[in-house]
């Protein structure tokens, strides 16, 4: 079984180990075994120098190597914190745990520690780490803070309290020791090298309430911080409490639930018809057989866009939860995700990556929802994976091997990368090999474009994906040719007048310049004289479902002026859409014809597949208008095939 940290022991070890000068490189090793790949040289030098500090200030709490500190915590009865050592108890010392993974996610706290409080209330205490000398921030409206660590400024970061706290509700949301078995989670952070003068932003008064929440600790405060910690794990039992943390999984509790419900409840796009409720009965069904010891399963759900593939899925989610089966829903779309995180906020954390599996327990959910299977990878492998450890698993192998009923659902006809190689034929390939029996659903109705069947479907007409011609479609959906850039974008404030949304999405034939420092965007998109910035690139920094610059571009009046790409649009859905349909591709001699020239999206550019991801893309972004589409096509001879294509149906 793969770790779940890097390390762990009881508090006396943890110092004896970071003394010997020996912990980061047992850190390291657990590193290579989790992630097949060495840690940066940053990491292992944060590593040396933060938990060198950090055990010297925790010394008071091994006292004779087992003693115990007693003291109360903020909000609970008792004396205030101590620092008096106590009597030794046969349940030993608080615990600590290093660099620990939260299930079935990317995300790794800095620290545990765990133990007993003088109630015999399991605690954790959640302690992120920062070597910080300096923090500023940007005005008096920010909230996210720029920070010097050494010689270098970085870029905008979440407060080290507020990132402690997203980690400690995490905890009690979605992991199995905190819903179910009682463990409280108690947030701090400690900048060890940053001094109070240099500190002023981040005790601003508009973080005085996450502070209450969330206390910071900076250089020599190392005595109030032992006395934090020690308050609330400091009475025994940290080994004991620390199994039942390692030893737990991911299971989200009734709060997340009743946020995932109040979405579905209120929203009738999220309501199950037809054929949508016989493979959502039917995969309810399998997970049932698969609990009850029938074995395994693989199930395929196929269905073009609008045919509420995600709707089956989300709904599958919430009664999975409600019947307290462990569940949860991933993708490889970063637009897509933070889409459904976005309108899911209270049960964002189930809404996962594919990669965020990679290290998943064996079947350890009941059910996985893989949401735009055709999205999944080849594999999970990493840039800096060591050669020798690539290959070894497959993405989908990785996905099946994670739950009992593993749930694909897919249109093979909305991949866009090379390396996207979900497909039903690879799918029923990986179930076999695995010994996973196998089912498929088909989804026909539309639910996107009006309910219009018929765009749809001369969607995929033009574009080559079906031979029949479809028949007329009237005053159900509303397609338009422009001829210029003034002409699209005007569709935007002419929906928001009708109380609408509207979006100017494009083919990815221009440069998608990264921010500069003053926050301003490069108007990257240029047409003429008329020129737009691409939406926000987002950045390494972490984001809150609610401030990610997808959900920037789609959900605020800052989208209103900026150009999506394909990696932006998919997953969204407005009102009206104006698509700038590049010459990337283009109709010559009776075929659609990919012009490398013209691409700026590189890993398709070079693919020996480019047409069909570049016809794939437009596919997509040709039906993200649930009225409406304008259409600004760059190239004469496309644009009068496809206005020819339009006059047969219209």
């Amino acid at each position: 079984m793969l770790p779940v940290d890097l390390w762990h022991g009881v508090v006396s070890e943890f110092i004896r180990s970071a003394g010997s000068g020996a912990l980061a490189g047992d850190m390291a090793g657990r590193f290579v075994n989790l992630h097949g790949v060495v840690p940066g040289m940053g990491e292992l030098r944060s590593w040396e120098n933060s938990l060198s500090f950090l055990a010297d200030a925790v010394r008071p709490l091994a006292g004779r190597d087992v003693g115990v500190f007693v003291g109360s915590p903020g909000g609970l009865s008792g004396p205030p914190a101590s620092t008096a050592m106590i009597r030794e108890r046969e349940d030993g010392p608080p615990a600590v745990a290093l660099e620990y993974h939260l299930p079935l996610s990317g995300k790794r706290i800095d620290v545990l520690f765990t133990g007993t409080d003088r109630s015999g209330q399991p605690w954790s205490v959640v302690l992120e780490l920062k070597q910080w000398s300096r923090a500023w921030l940007d005005d008096a409206h920010a909230t996210n803070v720029r920070c010097q660590e050494k010689a270098s400024a970085g870029d905008l970061h979440p407060h080290p309290s507020e990132q402690a706290a997203d980690y400690a509700d995490w905890l009690g949301d979605y992991h199995s020791a905190f819903v179910e078995e009682g463990v409280k989670a108690s947030p701090a952070a400690w900048c060890h090298n940053l001094e109070e003068a240099d500190a002023a932003a981040l005790l601003d008064a508009r973080f005085a309430d996450l502070l209450e929440r969330s206390p910071l600790f900076l250089k020599g405060q190392q005595d109030g911080l032992a006395a934090h910690i020690g308050a609330r794990v400091g009475a025994g039992g940290g080994a004991r409490v620390l199994d039942r943390i390692l030893g737990a999984s991911f299971h989200p509790g009734p709060r997340v639930l009743d946020s995932l419900e109040q979405v579905l409840e209120a929203r009738r796009e999220w309501h199950l018809l037809d054929e949508q409720r016989v493979a959502f009965n039917e995969i309810l069904a399998e997970v049932r057989r698969a609990r009850a010891g029938a074995g395994r399963s693989v199930v395929l759900v196929r269905g073009a866009p609008g045919t509420g593939k995600t709707v089956v899925a989300v709904q599958l989610l919430a009664s999975a939860l409600r019947l307290e089966w462990k569940a949860a829903h991933a993708t490889g779309g970063k637009a897509f995700t933070t889409a459904l995180r976005s309108k899911f906020r209270g049960a964002h954390g189930l809404f996962l990556w594919n990669m965020s599996l990679r290290t998943a327990p064996t079947q350890g959910l009941d059910l996985l929802l893989v949401d735009e299977a055709h999205r999944v990878r080849e594999s999970s492998d990493m840039r800096f994976t060591p050669r020798a450890e690539r290959g070894k698993r497959s993405q989908a192998e990785e996905l099946i091997n994670a739950a009992r009923v593993a749930v694909f659902l897919l249109d093979e006809n909305q991949s866009v990368r090379p390396d996207e190689v979900g497909s039903t034929d690879l799918l029923r390939a990986e179930a076999k090999r695995l010994g996973a029996k196998v089912r498929e659903f088909d989804l026909e109705a539309q639910f996107r474009c009006g309910g219009c069947a018929e765009y749809l479907q001369w969607v995929d007409w033009l574009l080559e994906f079906r031979a029949e011609r479809p028949g007329p479609w009237g005053a159900r959906y509303e397609v338009s040719i422009v001829g210029t850039p003034e002409e699209l974008e005007a569709v935007v404030p002419e929906s928001r007048a009708r109380g609408e949304t509207a979006r100017l999405v494009a083919g990815f034939c221009w440069e998608w310049s990264a921010a500069p420092a003053d926050g301003r965007l490069v108007p990257d998109v240029v047409i003429g004289e008329w020129k737009r910035p691409w939406n926000e690139k987002p950045g390494d920094r972490p984001y809150k479902p609610g401030n990610h610059p997808y959900t920037l571009w789609a959900d605020t009046e800052v989208g209103e002026r900026q150009i999506g790409c394909i990696y932006s649009a998919q997953g969204f859905d407005f009102a009206r859409v104006g698509v700038i349909w590049g010459p990337d591709l283009v109709r010559r001699g009776g075929r659609w014809v990919a012009r490398k020239e013209h691409s700026f999206d590189r890993p398709v550019r070079s693919s020996g597949d480019m047409l069909k991801l570049v016809r794939n893309a437009y596919r997509v972004l040709l039906t993200r208008g649930m009225r409406g589409v304008r259409l600004l096509i760059l190239d004469d001879e496309t644009r009068e095939y496809v206005r020819g294509a339009l006059t047969l149906v219209v």
